[in-house]
């Protein structure tokens, strides 16, 4: 059989490298911040269990027949109201039901980008992302960030010279860098878009799961509605196993975004839609987040506690206000990658921060999820990180 001929656009297309991590850390000896994987003892088995038979039992075979693309109607009109009490407004016709959030951002990229088109992203930026618009041959570019997220100027620069076709954000606890945007930076951001007529992709699988701090308003309610596309996810704050998410933006592109899911699997899943619609209309969902958020808060202040003890001073690192995150800064000259490869003979397990560089960089940067291991867990975990640290002479 002769090799076959695989399309240009595959040569950019790699394996998930936290996917490959996770292979590596199934062991159970191995304390891993590797992955960006929720508790699993927090999901509401019970209360689902009861929605899927509930399902079964009251819609019967239309809950296995096909649906229309656009998702399941009374759950889009549950969470547009439900969106609303986050100062989120929409109608059904402005949404669409997605298998994950991730199937969003390839959906996005199918529907907007052309070979060799820019996103202009933060740096660093999701993994996830750019490896979706890679898969369309997408170039990037990078924009530095701060502490209030990223930086005005330099994106108005980015934008003037690569004019690229729309701007990749998450920000309100960034992944990786657990960073939230500003209000003002928000607000700035928006006027530079509108400035250039560049469209945002405003991905928000996190914002819900805040343990401290100030909630600040989605970039799409401070945009009125207009020039943003919206992304969320219910694998945070129900499970990230039934791949659900939903698509926020005008209709018109809602509409396009229709045809490209059509061509790519029909439908999402007419059973679990119908399930997290009667899961969340009897107020499951409303009183399973504030469990999930007392839990991530009590880790991740676990984790920063561990950290002030066991890491050198050398070592920075930003404090969430929420989501699932610590981002690291090792000393100048550092290679996290290499110390990963100790790090595993130390039986504890991060993700290397230059995965998350779009164009490359942030060999000295590393990023720990603290959602998927316990308090005591994260005390031992930091503490055998922290001897891999001082042996390479922070």
């Amino acid at each position: 059989m002769s090799k076959p001929r695989f399309a240009k656009r595959m040569e950019r297309m790699q394996a998930s490298t936290i996917r490959e991590i996770l292979k590596i850390t199934k062991r159970p000896d191995i304390i891993s911040f590797a992955g960006g994987l929720p508790a699993p003892e927090l999901f509401p088995v019970e209360a689902f269990r009861e929605a899927l038979n509930q399902t079964l039992r009251e819609d019967g075979a239309s809950a296995l027949q096909y649906d229309v693309t656009e998702g399941y109607l009374p759950l889009k009109e549950f969470l547009c109201k439900w969106l609303a009490r986050h100062g989120l407004n929409c109608t059904p016709d402005h949404m669409m039901m997605t298998n994950g959030s991730q199937q969003a951002l390839d959906l996005i990229g199918k529907v907007l980008l052309d070979p060799n088109d820019k996103v202009l992203v933060e740096n660093p930026t999701y993994l996830g992302a750019i490896q979706s618009f890679n898969a369309y041959q997408a170039r990037y570019s990078c924009v530095p960030m701060d502490s209030e997220g990223i930086l005005i100027e330099k994106a108005d620069e980015r934008i003037r010279k690569d004019k690229p076709r729309f701007a990749y954000l998450v920000p309100t606890f960034q992944n990786p860098s657990g960073i939230t945007m500003t209000h003002q930076r928000r607000i700035d951001f928006i006027k530079v878009a509108r400035r250039h007529k560049l469209l945002i992709v405003e991905d928000d699988p996190y914002g819900y799961l805040r343990f401290s701090g100030q909630m600040q308003p989605s970039l799409y309610s401070l945009a009125k509605d207009r020039g943003v596309i919206y992304l969320s996810t219910f694998s945070k704050i129900l499970s990230p196993g039934i791949r659900l998410g939903f698509v926020v933006a005008e209709p018109e592109m809602i509409q396009e975004l229709v045809l490209a899911k059509q061509a790519a699997d029909l439908q999402p899943n007419s059973l679990l839609q119908r399930a997290v619609y009667h899961y969340c209309k009897k107020g499951h969902l409303d009183r399973h987040i504030p469990l999930i958020i007392a839990s991530y808060r009590e880790r991740a202040g676990a984790m920063l506690a561990a950290m002030d003890r066991f890491f050198p001073s050398s070592v920075r690192w930003v404090p969430p206000e929420g989501g699932m995150f610590v981002w690291c800064m090792l000393p100048k000259g550092m290679s996290a990658a290499k110390l990963f490869k100790k790090a595993i003979e130390a039986k504890v397990a991060f993700v290397a921060g230059h995965v998350f560089h779009a164009n490359g960089g942030g060999d000295e940067t590393l990023r720990l999820n603290f959602t998927n291991s316990t308090p005591e867990q994260i005390e031992e975990g930091i503490k055998r990180l922290g001897k891999v640290f001082r042996k390479s002479g922070m």
